[in-house]
């Protein structure tokens, strides 16, 4: 047997009428396409589901031992199509990002808070994390993308680069030297006493690179994870920080003083997703966005 939920419908609502008329008119169609669908109805099940006359439309008795099942299971379907729609409602309305931090705190903002204004209910997950983690996150699917940059190709990746960001120089007002470096040298660089990110961000590979390819080592004084305590160590003195342009805006106050000398390393910024799947609406419409708030990045 093979019915369809429309087929349950009619029967359901032929009987509960018993009116070929209304009936018809309900579903908004003629009544011979009426008669021919009950029949259809009654051949699929096998036996008689009405009694007709010219006059009149009752159920028989096979149809009043099948009415109070196909009753139950119309219900339970359109239950069941509706709690389908609000669980796809609730998951087209999350979005997961993964981002650098400064990223994160310096394009994010504005592109969420225009998606809450037009969807008050949106779900927002963001993940502020180095680049390699936003790449793990990615691959297992707990992120629809990544706000990150990338120096390698990945196969099973697409990157999209939507802005290129110069490195500056973060020092403390009073230090002698790194607001004198107008025009980026590694040798004048590494002669100060440099504060960075550990090994394995892409802060540090950057640098780290910049440095190798001039055939000299890059030693920094200290390593620190977070731009808050690398702020704290530039102010109290401990040395100079190489940070990109958004890190260093994020962490600066009146002690400090950004240095922009020309011709410094630039890190590419970009979207990856996931090369096998197809952005979620939400994502791509966000997307859009992060484009359009991430290009401030080069312009300041």
């Amino acid at each position: 047997m093979n019915l369809s939920p429309r087929q349950l419908r009619i029967f359901v609502s032929l009987a509960q009428s018993l009116s070929f008329s209304r009936t018809a008119d309900h579903f908004c169609i003629a009544q011979p396409t009426l008669s021919k669908l009950v029949r259809e109805i009654e051949e699929e099940v096998g036996v008689r589901l009405f009694e007709r006359t010219t006059r009149s439309v009752k159920l028989t008795a096979d149809g009043e031992a099948l009415i109070g099942v196909a009753s139950r299971v119309t219900h339970e379907f359109d239950t069941g199509v509706t709690e389908f729609e609000e669980v796809a409602r609730r998951r087209t309305q999350r979005l997961s990002i993964a981002a650098l931090p400064t990223l994160a705190a310096m394009v994010l903002p504005e592109p969420i808070a225009a998606l809450r204004a037009e969807m008050p209910n949106a779900f927002v997950r963001i993940h502020d994390v180095f680049t390699d983690e936003a790449l793990d996150l990615l691959r297992a699917r707990k992120v629809d993308l990544a706000l990150t940059g990338i120096d390698v190709v990945h196969a099973d990746l697409d990157y999209e680069e939507i802005v290129r960001e110069r490195f500056v120089l973060l020092s403390s007002r009073q230090h002698p030297f790194a607001q004198k470096i107008r025009v980026w040298s590694e040798e004048q660089v590494g002669a100060l006493q440099l504060i960075t990110m550990p090994r394995g961000t892409g802060t540090r590979r950057h640098i780290e690179a910049a440095f190798i390819g001039k055939g000299l080592p890059f030693r920094p004084c200290l390593e620190l994870n977070n731009l808050t305590s690398i702020a704290k160590f530039v102010k109290a003195g401990c040395g100079v920080a190489v940070l990109p342009l958004s890190g260093a805006q994020l962490v600066l106050d009146d002690g400090l003083v950004i240095t922009s000398p020309r011709g410094a390393p630039q890190r590419s910024i970009g979207i990856v997703t996931r090369r096998d799947t197809e952005l979620p609406l939400l994502a791509a419409k966000m997307v859009t966005s992060i484009r359009r708030a991430a290009s401030a990045l080069g312009k300041r």
